[in-house]
């Protein structure tokens, strides 16, 4: 069923653009408006990387996109996508590329092609993760799990409690899927809880004497890696945070701490800050965002789906995600940044 909406939604996709519909609607549906691409990683095939699906694209699909962007869009930098909103206009086809969180492959894989196309982008680091060795819980967690669906006799117990025992008799592509399914499934649950799991699963792994492997490709960027992005033609470096935490799950106090460490951590580190933000899991509501304008941040981005008029609440803009499965093809991918699929 699955590979079946799949073609049909590129049926739909090509039928669309080689007909010249999408243009119409296109002139139609940007009018006035600006689209603004949330990435978060570019990652080569064959990837150590245990990162959800919906958050990476492969160089070549990157490869396809921005040399669409360059040749049909008006790629803004960050500086000059404010300076739009404060003049209350854009230019026609207006686009402005984001990246979250700050995966180290936004400086090896995604800026060399970008700078090959001319393609400006606003990078949103985790100050919290830039320079050492950690990685976020998802990753973490996954991959843990994962490992620990290899050793069945030890996991066996803790993988029923859980619900995934099924993962110790399906191959490897399905295992992965089956466990970032659960993963992701714990996005809502308390922190504490999280991180409790985190110790289980990684003390299980040593007791059954397993090398209890953390990173693999799920680093973040080096502050050498992030000054290079700052200093790149069009780029811009802005928070995405410090801990990366549910900004809207803690009190205001926190957050308020939360931004100001994060700011002064780019400062100290010699990053020129954008004025730029984007909300961790796009969490915010009207606390949170009062905290962030408070912090001298001009705009800032969620994960709301939809485009930007001049007019719109600065500190609540909307993006268009990107992923892998949404933009193979310059038919499919002029949907995506059309809103339809």
């Amino acid at each position: 069923m699955h590979r079946l909406r799949a073609f049909l939604k590129r049926a739909v996709a090509y039928s669309l653009y080689y007909s010249g519909a999408l243009w119409i609607y296109a002139a139609i549906q940007l009018r006035g408006r600006a689209v603004v691409l949330m990435y978060h990683r570019v990652l080569p095939q064959g990837a150590d990387s245990f990162s959800a699906a919906g958050i990476t694209v492969s160089p070549t699909s990157f490869t396809l996109q921005m040399r669409f962007l360059s040749a049909h869009f008006a790629p803004l930098s960050a500086s000059q996508f404010l300076d739009c909103m404060e003049k209350g206009q854009f230019p026609r086809r207006a686009c402005l590329v984001t990246f979250d969180d700050g995966w180290a492959d936004n400086s090896d894989v995604a800026l060399p092609i970008l700078l090959r196309f001319n393609v400006p982008a606003a990078f949103f680091v985790t100050t919290g993760f830039v320079g050492t060795d950690g990685t976020f819980w998802q990753e973490k967690l996954t991959r843990w799990l994962f490992q620990a669906s290899q050793c069945p006799e030890a996991a066996g117990p803790l993988l029923r409690e859980l619900g995934i025992e099924g993962l110790v008799n399906v191959p490897d592509p399905e295992a992965r899927r089956v466990v970032r399914d659960f993963v992701t499934s714990l996005k809502s649950e308390d922190q504490s809880a999280v991180e409790d799991l985190c110790t289980r699963v990684r003390s299980m792994l040593i007791v059954d004497g397993r090398e209890c492997r953390e990173f693999g490709d799920d680093r973040f960027l080096s502050w050498d890696a992030v000054r290079i992005l700052a200093a790149s033609s069009g780029c811009s470096v802005g928070s995405h945070s410090h801990h990366h935490a549910p900004l809207t799950r803690q009190p205001p106090a926190a957050t308020a701490a939360d931004l100001a460490l994060s700011l002064q951590t780019l400062q100290r580190h010699g990053v020129p800050t954008s004025g730029c933000f984007a909300y961790p899991n796009g969490d915010h509501d009207d606390t949170v965002v009062a905290a962030v304008g408070q912090a001298g941040i001009r705009i800032a981005f969620t994960t709301l789906h939809g485009h930007v008029s001049p007019t719109d609440d600065r500190l609540r803009l909307r993006r268009i995600s990107v992923h892998e499965a949404a933009g193979r093809s310059r038919p499919e991918f002029f949907c995506r940044l059309l809103g339809l699929f």
